[in-house]
């Protein structure tokens, strides 16, 4: 016999393998760790630990942006490639 569990994933309900760990969900959702962070019952968790039947799974997305300022203080100048 398979034993599954249910979880949520933004609402939807989802069956999935009683041993399902929340890392196994970056490949079955097309998520890449270094963008994305997965959160269970609106929490963080390691990657290692084991889903439980009626988590909610939510997620944040990462981004990345420069500052305009450098280190010494000075705005930085943006040349048009035109």
């Amino acid at each position: 016999m398979n034993k599954t569990i249910k979880v949520f994933i933004l609402g939807e309900e989802r069956e999935l393998p009683w041993n399902t760990m929340l890392g196994d969900l970056y490949g079955m959702l097309g998520f890449s760790r270094w963008s994305t962070l997965l959160l269970v019952n609106g929490e963080p968790r390691a990657d290692d630990s084991y889903l439980d039947d009626g988590d909610m799974i939510s997620w944040l997305r990462i981004t990345y942006h420069e500052s305009p300022v450098r280190e010494n203080g000075k705005k930085m100048r943006y040349l048009s490639r035109e």
